[in-house]
């Protein structure tokens, strides 16, 4: 993603009011350079051009929320842009981009539907950590719950959770792991999604550089919704439910899950609590000689909990001769693939297996 593209995406996180703290500061820094001028008066005319079409009015209520928008913002831009620069100068550059991003919002045809920023719906009292290194930090939490951080990345947590719910507030790239109580649902609310989950493992990126919001589980199940507090529409995108080696991608442009496999799937783990390595053994005797790929194929779907679907039943009678023990799955899958003059792709969560197979 080039500067261009960065900025361009950083106003419409603005606009939609998904901007993180560290993102907001990066986007007022680009505009304090003033070489990015033309991309946002562009993007102006392009909203003010939309307004007039629409024909709307705005509310008295909404006014008073620009203005006081506006006056907050001067406030930090202030700060980042150098001193040397004219106040009309600093002024235009922070209400442009507050009028470009207010305008858009109430404007435009139902395509941004976020009704309030995300600190606004954190919980007052709420312990909040921010991992400003550039190393993983881990969090201890109350329930014996762990999360790990990654670098700037921001967790909002309770000292100790109610008696019904635990619940915390997430912004960055972390690893989850849940301790188990069926009788407490364990809640990650992030900018556009809820992660709900009752004892398991599980990534959220919500720094993706296309604007997404992904979650993959390690281990467990967890369900995937729409964030309804930060929603104006009432009608949800409906919710997805994934299991160990899939992810779900939410992309907000289009309000929708998609589900499909990890990037890297692991073995998965069979027993609550177990260590990763204690069934790596399992990958450990994948030695073939003349093996049936049926046999084969059904012993890789109980290592990575994965469907693995043939387009031609007669790739079942192929056989494959080697040592598959050391290879990530996809790997294993090419090395199959090479030698019986057949191809993969992943469908969703499944991986279809095509060929004119052997008789």
């Amino acid at each position: 993603m080039d500067t261009n593209e960065r900025f361009i995406f950083l106003l419409q996180q603005f606009r939609d009011g998904n901007i993180s703290i560290v993102e907001q500061d990066e986007l007022f820094s680009l505009i304090a350079s003033h070489e990015f001028d033309h991309l946002l008066e562009q993007q102006i005319s392009r909203d003010i051009h939309n307004q007039e079409k629409t024909g709307a009015d705005l509310p008295p209520h909404v006014s008073q929320e620009i203005i006081r928008n506006i006056l907050s913002a001067e406030k930090m831009t202030a700060k980042i842009i150098p001193a040397k620069r004219s106040y009309k100068t600093w002024y235009w550059s922070a209400a442009a981009v507050l009028i470009m991003a207010l305008v858009s919002y109430f404007f435009l045809s139902g395509n941004n539907n976020t009704a309030r920023s995300f600190s606004e719906v954190i919980p007052v009292g709420t312990i909040a950590v921010n991992n400003s290194s550039d190393t993983t930090r881990t969090i201890n939490l109350s329930d014996g719950s762990k999360i790990t951080l990654q670098p700037q990345s921001t967790l909002h947590y309770p000292d100790q959770f109610s008696d019904s719910i635990r619940e915390v507030y997430f912004e960055g790239q972390a690893f989850f792991e849940i301790a188990h109580n069926a009788k407490k649902p364990f809640l990650v609310y992030s900018n556009r999604i809820i992660t709900k989950v009752l004892g398991t493992s599980f990534y959220i990126d919500t720094k993706t550089t296309n604007g997404n919001e992904e979650v993959s589980v390690r281990t467990g199940k967890v369900q995937v919704f729409e964030n309804s507090k930060m929603q104006i529409k009432k009608q949800q995108a409906p919710s997805v439910i994934i299991i160990p080696n899939q992810r779900a991608i939410y992309e907000p442009a289009k309000r929708i899950f998609e589900t499909t496999l990890v990037e890297k799937p692991h073995p998965i783990i069979r027993e609550p609590g177990a260590r990763p390595d204690l069934n790596v053994a399992e990958n450990k005797n994948l030695i073939y000689e003349q093996e049936r790929l049926q046999n084969i194929f059904r012993q890789l779907e109980e290592i990575y909990g994965i469907e693995i679907i043939v387009d031609n039943q007669d790739l079942n009678n192929c056989v494959f001769t080697g040592d598959l023990s050391d290879e990530d799955l996809f790997t294993k899958l090419k090395i199959i693939c090479l030698t019986t003059g057949s191809s993969y792709e992943i469908n969703n969560t499944k991986i279809l297996v095509k060929g004119q197979g052997c008789n």
